[in-house]
């Protein structure tokens, strides 16, 4: 006695065609009592998979789609697009940042001073004096300043960048 295995298949929302099973021959018991016994019959999926391609039945979501329909809406990339513009130029602001406080020991030392001594509003003055427009949120505490720029695009929030510097 064999026993034979067809794996189910499940439909997939990304590719209706990817994941359909490979349809083989019709199973035939070999014994000479049941010469042409088909086990098609034993189960639902294997009479399905098994039949001739002339009588396999296909669920509207096996059968094949000619490309014009997608569960998914049209590709639109321009807020990708402008995302990524918008990302650019705060990486060049962070640069900027980074630049200053790393060729100024100065001015980092006075930034850790006020950090030191609580001072958010002169912390702020201080980033902002690099010459970033970006949103920022600066969050600073013994161990060190992380900086969050921001942007948006159409109102809605676009991208964010964030650095994290040690300072002890």
């Amino acid at each position: 006695m064999h026993f034979y295995y067809q794996p189910q298949y499940y439909q997939s929302p990304f590719n209706q065609i990817a994941y359909q099973p490979v349809i083989r021959n019709p199973l035939v018991q070999t014994s000479p009592r049941h010469q042409g016994t088909q086990y098609s019959s034993h189960s639902p999926h294997l009479a399905q998979y098994n039949a001739p391609s002339a009588q396999r039945q296909q669920t509207p979501q096996q059968q094949p789609s000619n490309g014009s329909r997608s569960p998914y809406p049209p590709v639109d990339s321009e807020m990708l697009y402008e995302s990524a513009k918008e990302s650019n130029k705060l990486m060049k602001e962070a640069s900027m940042v980074l630049d200053r406080l790393a060729s100024s020991r100065e001015f980092g030392a006075r930034l850790m001073t006020v950090a030191q001594s609580s001072n958010t509003q002169e912390v702020r003055r201080l980033i902002q004096s690099v010459g970033i427009t970006s949103d920022v949120k600066i969050i600073y505490n013994p161990d060190g300043l992380e900086l969050e720029f921001s942007s948006k695009v159409q109102n809605r929030d676009c991208c964010k960048l964030s650095i994290s510097l040690r300072w002890r």
